[in-house]
């Protein structure tokens, strides 16, 4: 696509996206993403490598209701047809089918979209920045989720010494906390491990909130109503 289209068509497009942008406290929302739109870089939609099944992106679909971008200038953008790269570790915007923005991470505070809100912390393993996916965040504890790609290898016989079935990419979790919001610590999603981060006078508080309502520490949806009932506490 020539390239002055695909600049017309992203200040169409978001122009037309950024109207409904509603004002929220402390924020100075921008209804002019456009100029957002040149703090990335325009990609081609490669198709992938027809032998390797599975997406790298971490939605099924582009057609989010809401994804909204937090810029470190203090502005939010709207965007639609947003999708996590989880391979690349970043979060891309489709305008058409051969023309997708990559937002540069530098420039974003946070992105959420369709609830899901996504900050970038430091690794330690690999000593580098990436997005994590805040589940929980308290005054004192914030329950994070990474997203990382694997590969599942397909099946062989060992007859013909051939694959029957392809490769597949697949994206993995972990699960880490922070009571710093720098340093991040591994976390398995049990009972004992979460409990373990509140306060000692809350523990059996939250163990009987939990029975009484049939809510499971290893279930995301219901660690957040265990940690939103804490944080009323």
């Amino acid at each position: 696509m020539n390239k002055f289209l695909i600049f017309l068509l992203a200040l169409t497009v978001n122009f037309t996206f950024a109207q409904s942008v509603a004002v929220s406290s402390g924020n100075d929302f921008n209804n002019s993403s456009a100029n957002f739109t040149s703090t990335g870089v325009w990609i081609k939609n490669v198709k992938g490598n027809s032998k390797l099944k599975g997406s790298p992106y971490l939605f099924d679909s582009w057609n989010n209701t809401t994804a909204l971008i937090y810029a470190k200038n203090n502005k939010a953008y709207k965007f639609r047809s947003v999708n996590y790269n989880v391979q690349m570790e970043r979060f891309e915007a489709k305008f058409s089918e051969d023309s997708i923005l990559a937002f540069n991470p530098g420039n974003i505070e946070k992105v959420v979209i369709d609830g899901r809100t996504f900050k970038r912390y430091l690794d330690a393993e690999f000593q580098r920045n990436s997005y994590f996916e805040e589940l929980v965040v308290t005054k004192s504890t914030t329950i994070l989720r990474k997203h990382e790609i694997g590969i599942k290898e397909g099946m062989f016989n060992p007859l013909t010494q051939q694959k029957t079935t392809d490769d597949s990419m697949i994206i993995k979790e972990k699960y880490f906390y922070t009571t710093d919001n720098e340093n991040l610590k591994l976390i398995k999603l049990k009972r004992s491990s979460i409990l373990k981060m509140v306060e000692a006078d809350k523990k059996n508080i939250l163990k009987q909130y939990a029975k009484d309502n049939d809510l499971s520490f290893k279930d995301i949806t219901d660690l957040k109503k265990i940690f939103g009932y804490y944080n009323t506490l």
